[in-house]
């Protein structure tokens, strides 16, 4: 997985496999959050404005329809303000875990190491295999990240 980090007010890039698994797998859990986040924040809200519409007294008495366009429109604004702000709220305790990682400028130069030494071999039950091209080492970074 690609990752955006930001030092020194200027994007950077790494890949996930760049770094050890524990920090691969702590990465993925805090990325794999926010649909979760999301889908709590949602219906919570949507029912809120369920129970706010039905019982405050002018809108209480509003069609069906304009209700149905309020309890509509919270709940599209709830689920992108809701993944905004959990994306945000993460991205410290990413950069703190990807503290060290080799980073690239521009995103296409990242190399994936799962992919550039191995490819999966559908002719062999889809199994890694290393006879791929014989490539046995990558471009050096020109920069490491730095939290700050």
């Amino acid at each position: 997985m690609y990752i955006n980090l930001t030092q020194n007010n200027k994007p950077w890039w790494t890949h996930t496999s760049l770094v050890p698994t524990e920090t691969q797998n702590k990465v993925f859990n805090l990325v794999n959050g926010q649909s979760s986040f999301q889908n709590k924040a949602t219906l919570l809200t949507t029912y809120l404005s369920l129970e706010a519409v039905n019982r405050i007294g002018p809108v209480k008495k509003l069609a069906i329809y304009y209700k149905a366009g309020i309890v509509g429109a919270i709940f599209l604004g709830t689920r992108l303000a809701s993944g905004n702000y959990y994306a945000k709220s993460i991205q410290t305790e990413i950069g703190r875990l990807l503290d060290g990682a080799p980073v690239w400028e521009n995103k296409f130069d990242v190399p994936e190491l799962d992919k550039k030494f191995f490819f999966i071999d559908d002719d062999n039950n889809f199994e890694p295999s290393l006879w791929h091209h014989g490539i046995n080492q990558i471009d050096k970074p020109k920069q490491f990240y730095k939290f700050e």
